[in-house]
């Protein structure tokens, strides 16, 4: 039986096979995905919901891959993305993959620093993020090393912009801290349903009823 480490660079060998192949085709080139970077089968889940939404404003909390891909989706469909990222130097390196893949016409790009909420947690500054009605969030940062519930606040905020039909993407909702996360906001919304995909890392989906 093959180990787990081989398993995972058979993955790494033909996920960069396929990237090859659309570099000699014209296409966009992604960075590896996995690790850090949301999942293939977590964003074909989110990317299922997206095609049957029609000019959707989309925004995600934690610049990457995520962003070339919804970006392109969203320029054959007429919408638009806010990106939302803390470290400005990873922004920088997102907004030049963009600007290669021309689909900048499309992103807003959202510098939010963290800040404190309590000694142990940190999160986004969301004081200058435009006030917009949003069809879909991905929920992807900040990291999970800024505490417990650093999660919660782009969830909040994304709970509070949601259009009637809309749905919010929880990214790593395997993870203990993604679920106390859940269940926080499942006590201040008590409204809102929760649907767990089966995922790498786990996903789940959030809407009201």
């Amino acid at each position: 039986m093959a180990r787990k480490e081989e398993l995972n660079q058979l993955y790494n060998q033909f996920a960069g096979l396929i990237q090859i192949q659309n570099a000699m085709q014209g296409s966009s080139v992604l960075r590896p995905m996995r690790g850090w970077a949301i999942s293939p089968d977590a964003m074909a889940w989110i990317l299922a919901d997206l095609q049957e939404r029609e000019s959707p404003t989309v925004i995600e909390f934690g610049s990457g891959q995520s962003t070339i891909i919804l970006a392109t989706v969203l320029k054959q469909r007429g919408g638009r993305l806010v990106s939302v990222e803390h470290d400005s130097g990873y922004l920088g390196a997102i907004q030049r993959q963009a600007k290669a893949c021309n689909v900048t016409d499309v992103i807003t790009f959202a510098l939010a620093p963290l800040v404190a909420m309590s000694p142990t947690c940190s999160s986004y500054d969301l004081t200058s993020l435009p006030d917009c009605s949003i069809d879909l969030a991905l929920i992807d940062g900040p990291p999970f090393t800024n505490g417990l519930l650093t999660r919660l606040v782009p969830l909040r905020w994304a709970t509070t912009h949601l259009i009637k039909g809309g749905a919010i993407f929880l990214d790593d909702a395997a993870r203990g801290n993604e679920q106390e996360c859940l269940r926080q906001l499942r006590a201040e919304f008590p409204g809102i349903n929760i649907i767990e995909y089966a995922a790498e890392k786990g996903l789940a989906k959030l809407e009201f009823i």
